[in-house]
């Protein structure tokens, strides 16, 4: 397993990015997001796409998550680690990073959908603080269910800064 750099810094993805974001895209998604899926996010007013890289050269990129901001709250809709640098909180500090940013924009909640069957980013989202509100069946493109996460934002005032 590659060592993690000392430090890294979440900063808003780039079109130089995509090449390492798709890499990392690849390895988890079933249904894959393709390039112009990264770039209309990253073009929509409302999204906002970020990645987690290295402060040394800025050139790794461990992850990244994608979210859109709304009047009823963030959705978050894409966020993956590269595998080579799973559990080490990348993925913590990426759904944090969101959280703080709805608690700082005064957003009520957050939501997203996650496979029933991703028992790893279920168990990230847990300790995160989203709860299972309810399920979406047939969801995905293969018949899969999924599960819609929610975290009221009040939850989580006096911890973020």
């Amino acid at each position: 397993m590659p060592l993690l750099a000392q430090t890294q810094s979440l900063r808003p993805m780039t079109l130089d990015d995509l090449d390492l974001v798709l890499k990392i895209e690849s390895q988890w998604a079933p249904e894959a997001w393709r390039r112009e899926h990264f770039i209309e996010e990253m073009n929509r007013p409302y999204a906002h796409c970020f990645v987690m890289t290295d402060d040394e050269t800025d050139a790794e990129v461990f992850g990244y998550i994608v979210f859109w901001a709304q009047a009823e709250g963030l959705s978050i809709l894409n966020v993956a680690v590269d595998q080579h640098f799973r559990n080490m909180g990348i993925g913590t500090r990426l759904v944090q990073h969101v959280i703080r940013h709805a608690v700082h924009e005064d957003y009520p909640r957050i939501v997203l959908e996650v496979r029933e069957s991703n028992a790893e980013a279920i168990a990230l989202y847990k300790k995160c603080g989203f709860k299972k509100t309810h399920e979406r069946r047939q969801f995905y493109q293969n018949g899969e269910t999924a599960l819609v996460l929610e975290v009221k934002t009040s939850e989580h005032q006096a911890g973020v800064q």
